[in-house]
């Protein structure tokens, strides 16, 4: 029996926590279109499609347990800052790993991310699954998954929080929906947009799983290789960045006095709910 080839496509962005507030407030006096000053924060991965890349993982696991073989690859849109984390993923098990060199920011470009993600599965990675985050910072779109999946003319299932191996090498995906949870057997090939998954951090590799793989090479593809050309679908986007600046996330606060806990306690509860309860 042929393994299960499973694809995750993922993408590393800039630390925004550890941006200063002096950063966006350039990027606010000026007209924003090249964005805020993000060289010097360290690069991490977005939180949906670190779900996605340990739900393969647990996934592989899973049919290895059964008998059923699986082979995991891995690609991200980015530059070299995404090589560090294909390396993690190829000691982690991960047997194929690569990235599109765009040479050029995407980050407001879903339709052409989506292009170059539809364009390696087709033309080196022919994948029975392929995963993505259902978001990714900073423009946050959300509609990079379903493009691919409209590029690939494959079914897409949004939110998915969980994938489990049924014993006659189906899949059984469980998905969120308005009113509870759905879980559903998909059709192969498909595409899952991960979201708030169960298990939401990608597993740490050893110092054996580091030097078993570090003979494995990382390929590097140009947007061309993919039939896509990243300039000429630039100038045709209809999403253009004008204007960036940060939220002001600070919230009021008071100090409640008092010598003990008791002290505290009261003076909370005579200071501040006394009145919210009586209105109840």
């Amino acid at each position: 029996m042929s393994a299960l080839r499973i694809l995750v496509s993922f993408k590393v962005t800039p630390d925004f926590e550890a941006l200063r507030a002096a950063d966006w407030a350039a990027a606010a006096a000026g007209d924003g279109a090249d964005g805020v000053e993000t060289r010097y924060v360290r690069r991490v991965l977005n939180c949906f499609d670190e779900s996605a890349l340990e739900m393969a993982l647990r996934l592989s696991d899973a049919r290895a347990e059964r008998g059923g073989a699986t082979d995991l690859g891995a690609v991200s849109i980015g530059g070299r800052e995404a090589e560090p984390y294909l390396k993690t993923l190829l000691a982690l098990g991960y047997e194929r790993a690569a990235r599109v060199e765009p040479k050029a920011a995407l980050d407001f470009a879903p339709a052409v991310v989506a292009a170059l993600v539809a364009g390696y599965v087709r033309q080196l990675d022919r994948c029975d699954l392929l995963l993505l985050g259902c978001r990714s910072g900073p423009g946050d779109s959300g509609a990079v998954p379903f493009l691919v999946a409209e590029a690939l003319g494959w079914p897409c299932l949004t939110q998915v929080i969980e994938v489990e191996a049924l014993p006659d090498e189906r899949l059984r995906v469980a998905c969120m929906v308005d009113d509870g949870l759905l879980r559903v057997t998909p059709r192969l090939p498909c595409v899952l947009a991960v979201g708030n998954a169960v298990v939401s951090q990608l597993r740490v590799p050893t110092l054996t799983d580091r030097l078993a793989g570090k003979d494995k090479g990382i390929g590097v593809v140009a947007g061309a290789d993919l039939g896509v050309d990243i300039a000429e679908e630039l100038r045709r986007t209809t999403c253009m960045l004008m204007s960036l600046e940060g939220i002001d996330r600070a919230r009021d606060g008071i100090i409640v006095g008092g010598a003990t806990p008791h002290d505290k306690a009261r003076a909370l509860f005579d200071d501040h709910l006394r009145n919210r309860i009586e209105r109840l």
